[in-house]
């Protein structure tokens, strides 16, 4: 059964999770990006989280407000937590030092986790999800990888404007 289920994976699920790992693995090290790299991964993480949450539960108005509050509490924590985690940000070379860390590794190959399990749950026409236990605990983990996702790259970007504002002042 499980080769079955490998089999019948579209490849491009395999180059994703393959991009995914890369950019992770990339991620533990301190590095200095573009600003415009900083948001692509999150964007990722925001629209499978997102796709993945409309498919499980956009008729179950209770998923979407457990989502709903779990992003929003998760949001706070990832933007207080991004702001102490010595990012620094170089707008006159559109630049931004990041610290290295697993943790978008392991959130990154979470989101990839849930999101073919549940394809995989669907597409074998599973009753597990259709279980309200399910749908709460998987909108749960939805709404933890959106809000996390969300408030990181929100609190950099802040970072970043606040950055070429200092530079704007300094300059004029």
């Amino acid at each position: 059964m499980l080769y079955q289920i490998l089999v019948h994976t579209p490849l491009w699920v395999w180059a994703v999770l393959a991009f995914l790992v890369y950019r992770g693995w990339s991620a533990r090290f301190d590095r200095e990006t573009a600003i415009v790299k900083v948001a692509l991964v999150p964007l990722l993480m925001l629209g499978l989280s997102g796709h993945g949450l409309y498919e499980l539960a956009h008729a179950d108005a209770l998923a979407l407000s457990v989502a709903l509050t779990v992003a929003l509490a998760s949001g706070i924590v990832s933007w207080a937590a991004a702001g102490k985690a010595g990012t620094v940000a170089y707008p006159e070379r559109g630049r931004v030092f990041l610290r290295g860390s697993w943790f978008p590794l392991v959130m990154m190959v979470g989101v990839f986790a849930v999101k073919y399990t549940m394809g995989v749950l669907k597409a074998m026409h599973s009753p597990y999800m259709e279980g309200a236990s399910v749908i709460i605990a998987v909108s749960v983990l939805y709404g933890l990888f959106i809000g996390i996702s969300a408030g990181r790259m929100l609190r950099i970007l802040h970072l970043y404007r606040q950055a070429q504002l200092t530079v704007a002042e300094l300059s004029a």
